[in-house]
């Protein structure tokens, strides 16, 4: 005889799973990472350069991460995203969730924001759908990043050192224990290269800004300091435009 008790529960068992599945997929519409989001999509340019982004955004207003440089918004008067500084909470949409943009209906480039920070995988593609780049992000850093704290809890960020594929690689970021930037730069696998930017505390004022060689690849090159400021904003050194010039096409 068959047990007729087990396939009853068996019953129950799949009708359970296609409720949960059910209020998954339904959740999925209108929260991510269990934060309230809405649906938008702005659309521009004509013809065969008719860009559409799709994405959601938060339904209330959050503060984002203080620490991440870019911040991803909405702005629903312009109909645009931007990752300007926000000045008005207000009239601006927190991007939160995923995001898809499409050049005559051909997907380009998709990923997901947390609060405005891009998070996971976020991948570019051509007009054939081949993979043209891919990077991996935890929350508006690199995913491979080191991030040093000044206290056990883990709230407040000292450096973010940059890394790809096992290679310091990437924008690093230095913070005083108040949050506030301290030196900002880029490595490339392992050697500063570009600008490098140092700033007092305070009002995020600029204190010395150096140069380094274009790419690791320049051995020769040495870097410079181009201009220094005291903390009450005057210049205390600038380095003559046609000497900084004559270094550079080295």
């Amino acid at each position: 005889m068959p047990d007729l008790g087990l396939k009853v529960k068996q019953f129950k068992k799949e009708q359970q799973d296609k409720a949960d599945r059910r209020k998954k997929q339904k959740l999925s519409r209108t929260e991510y990472e269990g934060i309230p989001i809405v649906e938008q999509y702005t659309k521009f340019g004509s013809g065969d350069r008719t860009i559409i982004e799709k994405f959601t955004v938060l339904k209330q207003y959050r503060q984002p991460n203080a620490y991440v440089r870019e911040t991803y918004w909405f702005d629903p008067k312009a109909q645009r995203v931007s990752s300007s500084l926000i000045k008005d909470k207000d009239k601006v949409m927190i991007m939160h969730g995923p995001y898809k943009r499409y050049q005559n209906g051909i997907l380009l480039e998709e990923g997901y924001y947390y609060l405005g920070a891009k998070d996971g995988r976020w991948e570019k593609y051509d007009a054939n759908y081949m993979l043209l780049d891919k990077q991996k992000w935890n929350r508006g850093f690199p995913a491979e990043s080191q991030i040093a704290y000044y206290d056990s809890s883990h709230t407040k960020i000292k450096e973010v050192l940059p890394k790809e594929f096992g290679k310091v690689n990437g924008q690093y970021m230095a913070f005083y224990e108040g949050g506030q930037l301290m030196a900002e730069g880029k490595y490339d696998n392992g050697v500063k290269v570009g600008r490098w930017t140092e700033y007092y505390q305070f009002r995020r004022q600029r204190k010395k800004i150096t140069q380094y060689a274009r790419d690791r690849w320049n051995e020769d090159f040495e870097p410079y300091v181009i201009s220094e400021w005291d903390d009450k904003g005057k210049v205390t050194y600038e380095r003559p435009k046609e000497k900084e010039v004559a270094e550079d096409d080295q």
